[in-house]
């Protein structure tokens, strides 16, 4: 039987650079944000009026590079593979509200909404076997 689509608790190269290529949107994202800290704050308090946009930052950073060095190494895989998914729904519910808009701003919300929820479902498809 099939356990995994990738073996996330065996420590293989191949597997190392799967699950690095897998989560380098999340390590870039953490990355740059925490570099140009300040401006991510104003960005995030800007456009999505959040009430506490500095712990909304900070934990954004953590659970994008937290989650992705569990992932990655293959530390809680499944738990990290999990906590990517539910964090990459919720961001994107909020980042994309393609049932706001019209016309071709609809169209590309919603296609960029559809790649992030196959990006979820990937992790998913991954932890799944592992938590059983």
């Amino acid at each position: 039987m099939l356990r995994s689509l990738t073996p996330l608790d065996e420590p293989t190269i191949t597997g190392l650079i799967l699950r690095f290529l897998l989560c380098s949107a999340y390590v870039w994202s953490g990355v740059t944000k925490l570099v140009a800290f300040n401006a991510t704050v104003k960005h995030f308090s800007n456009r999505f009026q959040l009430p506490a946009p500095h712990a909304a930052v900070a934990l954004t950073i953590l659970v994008q590079l937290a989650g992705s060095a569990m992932f990655i190494t293959g530390w809680m895989a499944a738990a990290a593979a999990t906590l990517l998914a539910v964090f990459t729904m919720a961001a994107t519910v909020i980042v994309y509200p393609f049932w706001k808009m019209s016309g071709v701003e609809r169209a590309r919300n919603i296609e960029t909404f559809l790649e992030h929820v196959g990006l979820a479902a990937a992790f998913l498809i991954l932890a799944w076997p592992l938590a059983r």
